[in-house]
């Protein structure tokens, strides 16, 4: 007859072994990032309003892109600045984007998205619906 310490030790080390054989998370960046299929990758590095607005950068490219494919003409003008005064910085971005649709409606779905904190970029996945 076994003692209970010896079934605890047991019990113990089968759990302990378990959790040993986890599935190793995965390093790197997501598939998609190179092989998007039928949708678009866009990214957005750093930007000066955080990272709210990078997001929100990251999903407007990637919506002009959907849109040029679906034969929507989209120029895009960005105007950037800095002055250096003193040892101070300042930079302002102004960015105009002119689309031109001819009865055309565009409806995107973001599939995923992915966070560079190396590199300070934001990825989306999208498709359009």
């Amino acid at each position: 007859m076994r003692c209970p310490a010896a079934k605890i030790t047991l019990l113990i080390s089968m759990l302990w072994l378990s959790a040993c054989t986890s599935a190793p998370v995965k390093q790197g960046p997501p598939e998609w990032l190179l092989n998007p299929g039928d949708g678009v990758v866009a990214s957005c590095g750093f930007h000066i309003k955080g990272h709210y607005a990078q997001q929100e950068c990251a999903l407007q490219r990637a919506r002009e892109r959907l849109a040029a494919r679906r034969g929507v003409e989209v120029s895009s003008i960005s105007y950037l600045n800095t002055r250096v005064r003193n040892d101070q910085q300042q930079v302002s971005l102004d960015k105009e984007t002119l689309e031109k649709v001819n009865q055309v409606t565009v409806k995107a779905r973001l599939r995923e998205s992915w966070y560079d904190a190396q590199r300070d970029e934001y990825y989306v996945w999208m498709f359009a619906e």
